[in-house]
């Protein structure tokens, strides 16, 4: 009984691989013309219809107009957020290189928070910015020497001070337009 199965199988296979090479051999005899379109770059049309077209009337939009008061609370929103941010980290024990970064944003903010303030303003903007740059030396310690504690307490006064001076409702009175 297995020599006849066995037989069969045999057979079947013969069958089988007879067929396989037999239709291999008619579809490479036959060629494959569509194949060979389906792979062949076609060449380029008309370049006329691809021409640019050139815009003859252009219109010129006005510059945007922001008030002093909306620029100085864009930067003053701005330097809330790195400041968060940077209370945030320093309470995770962030990467100093993180806290650096972050610092020196919040000194960016500051910058430009003093191009909107008046002349009298701006020399409180400074002793500030001068006390956030206090807190970025505190990062040239290496951060085993360099207490968490007192670097929070640092960064905590230097923005309470900014708060209560510099905050946007505060500083109307004292908003200028930029040099």
């Amino acid at each position: 009984m297995r020599r006849k199965i066995r037989q069969r199988n045999e057979i079947y296979g013969r069958r089988l691989v007879l067929l396989v090479c037999l239709s291999i051999f008619v579809t490479l005899s036959s060629g494959c013309a569509s194949l060979h379109k389906k792979f062949v770059r076609k060449k380029k049309e008309n370049k006329e219809e691809q021409a640019f077209i050139p815009v003859l009337d252009p219109v010129d939009y006005p510059a945007r107009s922001v008030s002093p008061e909306e620029r100085y609370r864009y930067n003053y929103s701005l330097w809330k957020v790195w400041q968060r941010d940077l209370v945030q980290k320093i309470d995770s024990r962030g990467s100093d290189k993180n806290q650096k970064y972050l610092v020196g944003q919040i000194i960016v903010q500051l910058e430009e928070m003093k191009k909107w303030i008046n002349d009298t303003r701006k020399q409180e903007l400074s002793g500030l910015i001068a006390a956030w740059r206090d807190v970025l030396v505190l990062y040239d310690q290496p951060a085993a020497l360099r207490s968490s504690f007192t670097v929070k307490r640092k960064v905590e006064s230097a923005a309470k001070d900014v708060r209560e001076k510099f905050n946007p409702e505060t500083a109307k009175g004292f908003l200028v337009s930029p040099r």
